[in-house]
């Protein structure tokens, strides 16, 4: 059931952020925990889209963290823990939601 939850709000997070990508781009960055989604996820989104995602995983919120902290990841979508979240958010690293261009 948990892994099912986990599914779920990941293809629910990357439909939600589909819109976000610029349609010249047609790549979306990805830096999520290690086995976070299941592993048809990211093909049925490509599919689906026909955005590519670039899918790069962490094992540690230090290693998000230090990635983050030190600029410029280049990353559309990251999942942070929630207990970094405050200090990462107070470090400026992510950008506000512009909630009108997201279709749900």
């Amino acid at each position: 059931m948990k892994k099912m939850g986990k599914t779920l709000l990941a293809a629910a997070l990357m439909g939600a952020m589909a819109s976000a990508v610029q349609a010249e781009d047609k790549v979306l960055n990805v830096y999520n925990w290690s086995d976070y989604i299941a592993p048809d996820t990211i093909a049925k989104f490509e599919k689906q889209t026909g955005i590519k995602v670039k899918y790069d995983v962490f094992d540690s919120n230090e290693t998000l963290e230090a990635k983050l902290l030190a600029g410029k990841s280049g990353y559309d979508i990251v999942v942070p823990s929630n207990n970094f979240l405050a200090k990462q958010i107070k470090a400026g690293v992510y950008e506000e939601l512009d909630r009108s261009k997201l279709p749900n």
